[in-house]
């Protein structure tokens, strides 16, 4: 069993109605994985957990320079994930 740490800033902080998060998965989960994982616990009717809408940071180094969605995140990573700022509706 693998604990992660999310940090939740943003949309994804009112998504999922809190700033820090830990998760237990088995071993090691991609990034896509998690956001698939998130999106089956919240209620995510404004598509937030899609990736274009989302800066994900790994231990400090943003996930496109790990793999993008392929990046794989271990036991005791430090994930931060916030909402990219559009123009238009408040979420």
């Amino acid at each position: 069993m693998a604990r992660i740490r999310l940090k939740l800033l943003g949309g994804m902080k009112r998504l999922l109605g809190r700033e820090v998060m830990d998760m237990d998965v088995n071993g090691e989960i991609s990034l896509r994985d998690l956001l698939t994982l998130l999106a089956s616990i919240s209620n995510d009717s404004h598509n937030i957990l899609n990736p274009s809408n989302l800066i994900v940071v790994i231990n400090g180094r943003e996930a496109s320079l790990l793999g993008g969605l392929d990046a794989v995140i271990r036991d005791g990573d430090q994930v931060s994930i916030l909402t990219v700022v559009h123009g238009g509706g408040c979420l």
